[in-house]
Formats: C-alpha cells, structure tokens, sequence
C-alpha cells in the first residue's frame, strides 16, 4: 500500500477547497475534489477540525458524499475526529471517476482529506475540466438547507444538508459545469435572518467574499476568513448571486431599510465585478419570498452594467412540497434550476460569442 497526497497536480478541485500541508480542507458546500483512479484499492480517511467537536452539537458536524463512477459509495455525516471509507476493493485493475462532495456549509465545520491510500501500482489523475464555469453566492437555499428531511418544524442540522440537490448544483449538472458555491444559511447583505426586526449583523456575507471563506472553525489554528482567495483559481463565466430572502426578515419591519439594502447590494456587486471582470452576473431571487425582488431588481437597473441581469425565481406555493423550516423541496430546487437554466440560455448563451 501506498499514500498520496491530493493536490492540484492529481485531482481537479471543485469550489474554494484550500489546501494545508497534506490535508484536503472542505469548508464551504460543495467544495471537494474529483479524479480518475486506475487500480485495486482505494481507502480515503477523512477527519474534522478539532472545533468541530468543541460544543457536543453532532447537528453541526460536516456531511460529505464520496462517489464512484456517479453512484454514492459514502453519504454520512462524519461522527468520529477520523474515519476511514473503503471505496474500491478490487482483485483486477479498475479505473473509477472518484468525487468528494461536502455536502454541509462551512460555517461551523470543516472536513479535512487526509493522503488517500491505494495499491503500490495505482494511479490517480485529474477529472477534466469543463468549458463553462458558474459561482453561485447565496444563503440556505444556495446550501440545500433541509433538502433530506421533510419535517417542517426541524431545527437546523448538517445530516439534512444536501449541496447537490440545491437548484445551484442542478443548475450546473444540466449545463455541464463546474461550479464554485459561495453560501451560508441565514446570511444576508444587510442583515442576516432576524425573527424580531433587530438587524442580525453577526451573517453579512459580502465581508467574505474576498476570503475562501468564513467558518467557526479553523485550518491548524489559521482562521478561515484571514485566507484570502486567488480569485484565478476558478475563472467563472456567469455568476448567480442569489441573496435578499434574510434581508427581507428585517427590511419588513423598517421600510426604509430597502433602500440601505439597494445601496449595499450595488456596492457588493462593484466588489464582485472588481474581481471578476469578464464575468456574466445574474442578480436573482424569489423561490422563498418576493418583497425584496423590486429593490434587487432596481439594484441592477442602477449598477448600470450590461453583463448584469436580473431573474426572478417563481416562488415556491408548497405544490411541490417543503424542505424544514419551509425550505425549499427537492423538486422545488429542481423547479427552480430549469427555470435558470432556460434564462441562462436564453439571455447569456444566445448573445456570446463563446462555445459552451
């Protein structure tokens, strides 16, 4: 048997994965890594961070999926510091197209990669990378919040958390994308999720934006949000930015926060395209609640930037069921994901001149 140590040299990276000593680190949803493997064994231990387990709350525990040739050979939450996943046992050579998928947000948990190990003659080699490339920014809905439990008086927890039955990774499955998701649930421009009208700024998002990303927990003592992102890592064609549903929660209880909310949003987007020049933004909203579409939509209209377009979701009525807490369902997502994926079509591919 033998290790290996992932990197950008062996495997393709998916989302803002970070890479310390010889650790694999899993922050935000959907971070991860994707590779061919050509041999007879392949075991791939994972661990979390040490603050993981600080509070007790198995609910914030990291969620991941491992996959091979597309059907799901690992799919839990992790429960122990370390544990250890056989994935191929073969007495011939096979070769396998391996995923790993973090399936939860980074806020309160981080799963490390540990070196993978594998037969003596094994070899492993980057997934090829596709031609178009979409970041998605968000909150919950971005996340998959509560996609795998149906129960709609739950409270919050990893194990219900499901990346890749969000309406973003559907979105990039029908496209033949990869993706970067840029999520956490709660977080808004403005002001997070508030139950009161008290203005929530503990969940600002675009604070972070400019780092690989925010988290309770750390990387070897390293805070999360001090790395900063190389933003030529991962080059996108269009962003999705999909944020205002928690603003809302405040906003209702002050009129007049909508305009604060315009005038953020707006410089949130000049941070965006400061970063991402070339870049197709598509400002949208809509699948949980709709008060606070006029004033993303006007946000567009003021930016005043021809790559920048704004797209409303149809909102969810509970035909197509609920995720918890009224989340968005499973078919909902999907819902949601056809209706991007027409509008991307329609307003994005028709008038490029690039070959996706």
């Amino acid at each position: 048997m033998k290790k290996i140590s992932l990197n950008e040299k062996n495997i393709k990276l998916i989302g803002r994965t970070h890479i310390e000593k010889n650790w694999l680190c899993l922050i935000l949803s959907g971070t991860g890594c994707e590779f061919s493997f050509t041999g007879k064994k392949l075991d791939i231990s994972i661990s979390c961070d040490d603050d993981s387990y600080l509070d007790g709350k198995s609910c914030n525990y990291p969620r991941i999926a491992v996959m091979a040739d597309g059907k799901f050979i690992v799919k839990k939450v992790i429960e122990n510091p370390t544990e250890k996943y056989n994935i191929i046992n073969s007495e011939t050579t096979v070769t396998k197209n391996i995923k790993i998928i973090k399936l939860s947000e980074g806020a309160f948990s981080i799963a490390l990669v540990n070196e993978i190990e594998t037969d003596d003659d094994a070899v492993i080699n980057p997934a090829p990378e596709k031609n178009l490339k979409i970041e998605f920014i968000g909150d919950s809905i971005t996340c998959g919040y509560g996609v795998d439990d149906s129960n709609l008086l739950s409270d919050f927890s990893t194990r219900a958390e499901n990346c890749m039955k969000s309406y973003a990774y559907v979105t990039a499955d029908i496209l033949n994308a990869d993706y970067s998701l840029f999520s956490y649930s709660g977080y808004g421009i403005i002001s997070g999720y508030t139950s009161d009208g008290v203005r929530n700024t503990n969940e600002i998002l675009p604070q972070y934006y400019e780092s690989i990303g925010f988290s309770y927990s750390s990387i070897n003592g390293r805070k999360t949000q001090d790395i900063k992102w190389d933003f030529s890592r991962f080059v996108p064609d269009i962003i999705v930015i999909n944020l205002g549903t928690n603003d809302n929660s405040f906003c209702i209880y002050h009129e007049e926060a909508f305009a604060e909310f315009e005038d953020k949003y707006i410089e949130f987007l000049g941070k965006i395209r400061k970063n991402n020049s070339d870049s197709e933004i598509i400002c949208t909203l809509g699948i949980m609640n709709i008060e606070t579409c006029p004033h993303v939509r006007n946000a567009v209209k003021r930016f005043n930037d021809s790559h920048t377009h704004f797209f409303e979701f149809t909102m969810q009525d509970g035909r197509l069921g609920f995720a918890s807490n009224f989340h968005p369902s499973e078919d909902t997502h999907r819902y949601a994901a056809e209706e991007l994926v027409s509008f991307i079509k329609e307003n994005i591919f028709k008038n490029s001149s690039k070959n996706y």
